[in-house]
Order: structure tokens, then C-alpha cells, then sequence
């Protein structure tokens, strides 16, 4: 399974420093003439679920759905978990 967060181009001048200091999650820049962001049609805090093919399984939005295990007794994050596993299953 891998991972890795694509930084928005209209945010391409924001401080997103807190997101990969000390993180090992690959961090990448949107840039407009690519307009990964436009082509997903994504919104802030979106998270893509592919399955091994590459398809969109799930997209949660993770302001309303905080996946700290700490917040909301881990359910947000015990559901996060099982859409990534199911996804690695189809």
C-alpha cells in the first residue's frame, strides 16, 4: 500500500511545512498546468481511497471525519482503516 499527499495549486504559497516536518508521507506539489486538484475534482482535506487498480474506492473528507484516534473514541479512524482495507481487497 502507499500513500502521499498532493499540496494544492491555489495553495502553493501557504505554509504546509507542519504537514511534512517529521512525516515520512511523500508530499508533492499540484501544479496548474497539471491541475491534478481540477482533474479529481478535490476538495480541502479530501482523501482518495484507489483500489489496486487505480479506481477511486472512497474519497472522505477528513474536517467533518478527524481520523485522530483520539477524537471520537477511534470510530473515524476504525472507519478509515476498514475503507483502506477494503479497498486493498477488490
Amino acid at each position: 500500500m502507499n500513500m502521499m499527499g498532493i499540496n494544492g495549486y491555489q495553495y502553493i504559497d501557504d505554509n504546509y511545512q507542519s504537514m511534512i516536518s517529521g512525516k515520512v508521507l511523500p508530499w508533492t506539489q499540484d501544479l496548474l498546468e497539471v491541475d491534478v486538484w481540477g482533474e479529481w475534482d478535490i476538495t480541502l482535506r479530501d482523501f482518495v481511497i484507489l483500489d489496486r487498480y487505480g479506481n477511486e474506492f472512497a474519497r472522505v473528507n477528513l474536517t467533518p471525519m478527524n481520523p485522530d484516534p483520539e477524537y471520537t473514541c477511534g470510530i473515524n479512524y476504525q472507519r478509515l482503516k476498514e475503507l483502506i482495507i477494503a479497498a486493498r481487497s477488490r
